[in-house]
C-alpha cells in the first residue's frame, strides 16, 4: 500500500496547502513556521494523531530563531509518539531538546561530531595579508580552469552571491544562485536546474549548507571560511556523500587561521592538502574582472530594478484583490493568528505589570491627599494653562495700516479725514490680535481702536485686504507701506472704490 506525502513550505501557496492537508496525507514535510501557521489557522488540521515526529538538523532547531517554535510544536503533538532527531553535528543543547520531547532517549552515533567523510579530499589555499581582493580571481580561475561542473561555491553574503553569479556567467559558466533574497520559486528553480545538470555551478550562501541531498556534487569551494567548524562540516558535507569521493577547496585568510587549526586538529588522522594558484594566473583573472566591472554593475542594477518592480507588482496585485473582494460584497480577509515567542510574552507581561503598578500608585497618592491639596493642584494647573494660552496668543499678532474710509473730502463721525501718509511707519500702528476667526476679528478690533466709522454695507477696506491671508493678497500687499508693490496695490484699491 503506497503512502501519500505533502510538502508544506512557507514560500508556497497557502490555499493549496490547506487543501492538501484536508485530504489527509500520510506524511507531511514542513518547515516549523509554516506548520504552526496551519495548526493555528487551518480548520480541521491538528497533530493529535501523529505517530512519528522527525526533526532534521536538530541542532539548528535549538537556535534562538526556532526554539519557541519547537516548544509550540511539541506541545501540540500527541504524547504517545516516536520522536527522531537527526543532525550531522550534535551539540550539548541536543540533550535539552531530548529531555523536553523524548522519553528514555537512545543516542546513535555514526562518527564523531567533528568528523568529515572518509573519501573527502580537503584542500586549502592561503590568502596572504593584503591580498584579500584576490579571492574573486582565485575562485574564477578554479571554476573556469578546473572545476567546471557539479560545483557548489559558498560565499559569505547575499551581495557576494549575486556578484559571483554575474561574474561567472560573464566568464562563460552556466551558473545559478541560492540566497534568501530570492523568492521560493526562484530557489526551487535554481536547485532543480542544478540537479538536472542544466547549470554546472551553484553559488550559495549558507542557505544551501544544510538539508540538501544533491546527488553527484563533486566539488565544494569555500570562497570565505564559515564562522565555526560546525558550519564548515555542513558545507563540505554537500559532497562525498553515501561513500562517494569528493573534494573541498577553502580559501583561508590571516583572520581565519584559528578555524583552520581547529579543522586540522579534528582531522588528525586525515591528510590535508595545500593548493597553490600561480600568481600570473591570479593577475590575469584580476585584469579580466576589472574589464568586466562596468558590465557587472550594469547587470546588478538591472536585477535590482527587476526585483523592486516584482515587489511593487505583488503589492499592487494584493491590494487589487482586496478591493475586488470588498466590491463583490466579500469581507476583507482577517489576519492570520500567530504564536507569540516566550520573550515577547514575557516583555508584554512586564509592561502590563509596570502599567498596573503606575495606576495603583496614582490611586494611592490621590487617596492620601487632602481636599486642600487637591484644590491647590487644580489651581496650579489652571495657572499653567492660562500662561500657555497667553504665550501662544502673544506670538499670533499682525500689523495693520490706518487708512481713512473716505476719499479725503467726506465727513465721518470724527470729522473731516485727511489722506493718510503713504510713507508712514508701521511703528505708529497699534498691534491687532488674531483670534479664531482671523481677519474678521482683526477688522473689528481695528475699527474700535481707530475710532473711525463703519462702512455702510460692511464692505472691506484696504486694511482688511492687507490683513487677508488669500494668495492674491499675500502676493500683492504684504511687504509694507514703503514697498512699490504695496503702493500700487493701494492705488488700485482706491481706484476700484471710486468706480463703485
Amino acid at each position: 500500500m503506497g503512502s501519500e506525502s505533502e510538502s508544506i513550505d512557507r514560500g508556497l501557496d497557502l490555499k493549496a496547502q490547506e487543501a492538501a492537508l484536508r485530504s489527509g496525507p500520510d506524511v507531511v514535510v514542513a518547515t516549523p513556521g509554516r506548520l504552526i501557521d496551519h495548526l493555528h489557522n487551518s480548520p480541521s488540521f491538528n497533530l493529535a494523531s501523529i505517530e512519528v515526529l522527525v526533526l532534521d538538523e536538530a541542532d539548528r532547531m535549538l537556535e534562538e530563531a526556532f526554539r519557541d517554535q519547537m516548544n509550540e510544536l511539541i506541545r501540540l503533538c500527541a504524547e504517545n509518539r516516536q520522536t527522531l532527531l537527526f543532525s550531522a553535528t550534535m551539540t550539548e543543547e541536543i540533550d535539552e531538546l531530548a529531555s523536553m520531547s523524548l522519553k528514555k532517549p537512545v543516542k546513535i552515533f555514526i562518527n564523531e561530531n567533528t568528523d568529515t567523510a572518509l573519501k573527502l579530499r580537503q584542500e586549502f589555499i592561503r590568502i596572504r595579508a593584503g591580498r584579500e581582493t584576490d579571492r574573486e580571481s582565485m575562485v574564477a580561475a578554479l571554476v573556469t580552469r578546473t572545476f567546471q561542473t557539479n560545483t557548489i561555491v559558498f560565499v559569505r553574503t547575499k551581495k557576494d552571491c549575486q556578484r559571483m553569479q554575474i561574474l561567472l556567467g560573464l566568464l562563460g559558466i552556466k551558473v545559478g544562485q541560492m540566497q534568501s533574497s530570492l523568492t521560493q520559486g526562484q530557489r526551487i528553480e535554481s536547485l532543480s536546474k542544478f540537479k538536472k545538470g542544466e547549470i554546472d555551478v551553484l553559488v550559495s550562501t549558507d542557505l544551501a549548507s544544510r538539508g540538501l541531498d544533491i546527488e553527484g556534487v563533486q566539488t565544494v569551494i569555500n570562497m570565505n571560511m564559515p564562522k565555526s567548524i560546525k558550519q564548515y562540516i555542513h558545507r563540505v558535507g554537500r559532497t562525498a556523500r553515501a561513500g562517494k569521493a569528493g573534494r573541498s577547496i577553502s580559501l583561508v585568510g590571516e583572520e581565519e587561521r584559528k578555524l583552520l587549526k581547529e579543522i586540522v586538529n579534528s582531522n588528525a588522522d586525515r591528510t590535508l592538502k595545500q593548493r597553490l594558484v600561480a600568481p600570473e594566473v591570479v593577475e590575469a583573472y584580476r585584469r579580466r574582472i576589472d574589464e568586466l566591472e562596468e558590465t557587472i554593475q550594469q547587470i546588478d542594477e538591472e536585477d535590482r530594478a527587476e526585483k523592486e518592480l516584482r515587489i511593487a507588482e505583488a503589492s499592487m496585485a494584493k491590494t487589487q484583490h482586496a478591493l475586488e473582494a470588498v466590491e463583490n460584497g466579500g469581507a476583507v480577509q482577517e489576519k492570520r493568528v500567530w504564536m507569540m515567542k516566550e520573550s515577547q510574552v514575557e516583555k508584554q507581561r512586564k509592561r502590563d505589570e509596570k502599567r498596573q503598578m503606575k495606576i495603583e500608585a496614582k490611586k494611592k497618592a490621590h487617596a492620601a491627599k487632602s481636599p486642600e491639596d487637591i484644590a491647590a493642584e487644580h489651581e496650579a494647573a489652571f495657572h499653567v494653562r492660562s500662561a500657555k494660552r497667553a504665550r501662544l496668543s502673544k506670538n499670533r499678532k499682525i500689523r495693520a495700516v490706518v487708512e481713512s474710509t473716505g476719499t479725503g473730502k467726506g465727513k465721518g463721525a470724527g470729522g473731516l479725514q485727511k489722506k493718510s501718509n503713504a510713507k508712514s511707519s508701521l511703528r505708529d500702528i497699534p498691534l491687532v490680535n488674531v483670534g479664531a476667526r482671523g481677519v474678521q476679528k482683526s477688522k473689528t478690533s481695528f475699527q474700535k481702536t481707530s475710532g473711525g466709522p463703519k462702512k455702510a454695507g460692511g464692505g472691506k477696506g484696504f486694511t482688511s485686504a492687507l490683513a487677508s491671508v488669500s494668495r492674491k493678497s499675500v502676493k500683492a500687499a504684504r511687504h509694507g507701506p514703503e514697498d512699490s508693490k504695496f503702493q500700487k496695490a493701494r492705488v488700485a484699491h482706491r481706484m476700484k472704490t471710486k468706480k463703485r
